[in-house]
């Protein structure tokens, strides 16, 4: 369910792959400020523990079968665009083989069950780690941020495979804790900001400002669980004066 919070974060998820593009990454990895490459990365990092964290409490209910049955669907979720990513890519390099393994439409995904749905996530993700340094992988949508939050998925899943029966989900903790950590995660990204600003010397630099600019937009996506839902008019975020 979309909230302020998890509207914030998919903000930050927006300002992540804008960044990796490889002509914004052509621009902040061999030009100062280098702080923001170390800054970027960490918060890569802390983006995909907290998305993974927020769809875990999100879905939590007061039973593990609830809570399993939505969890898999953030599973799902993680994988289909991942999956499809890596068909384009190993077309595009000849290795038909691994393409073959990970062809999946969503239907075929959401079909498979329990340990069958965690291996084959498993393998999405062993494959895209492996290719994600690839040429030209990044731009067909392999990256690190995809594989991390797919990782996470699996680990919750994982975790719900095997909850005993009865157990019980503290559903508004979890929430509590992860709205702490969005809003952490979210004071981060002044500072970013300021340090983005330092790359108008080049036209590719003005280029990823902007970008990076737009992205900083919040929208507002309603109630909707699904991120193809239509969203109303965004709201922009305050942002440092350049």
């Amino acid at each position: 369910m979309k909230n302020r919070f998890t509207n914030h974060l998919d903000m930050v998820g927006t300002c992540i792959n804008v960044a990796d593009k490889p002509e914004h990454a052509a621009v902040w990895n061999v030009t100062q400020p280098l702080d923001f490459v170390d800054d970027f990365n960490a918060l890569k990092l802390e983006y995909a523990s907290i998305a993974s964290a927020s769809a875990a409490a999100y879905a939590a209910t007061t039973g593990p079968a609830s809570a399993k049955d939505l969890a898999e669907t953030a599973l799902e979720d993680r994988a289909h665009p991942l999956a499809r990513a890596l068909c384009i890519h190993l077309k595009k390099i000849g290795d038909l083989t691994n393409r073959a393994e990970v062809d999946f439409t969503k239907s075929a995904i959401v079909r498979l069950r329990d340990q069958e749905l965690k291996t084959t996530c498993e393998l999405i993700r062993d494959l895209a780690n492996a290719a994600r340094d690839d040429t030209g992988a990044m731009r067909r949508g392999i990256t690190n941020a995809r594989v991390l939050a797919l990782t996470g998925a699996i680990a919750r899943y994982a975790n719900l495979l095997s909850a005993p029966r009865g157990q019980i989900v503290n559903r508004s903790a979890q929430i509590r804790e992860v709205e702490t950590r969005i809003a952490g995660l979210v004071e981060r990204m002044p500072d970013l900001d300021d340090l983005v600003l330092q790359y108008g010397d080049t036209a590719a630099g003005r280029a990823f400002i902007a970008a990076w600019k737009r992205a900083r937009i919040i929208v507002d996506a309603g109630h909707g669980q699904s991120e193809e839902e239509p969203t109303s008019t965004p709201t922009p975020t305050p942002t440092p004066a350049p």
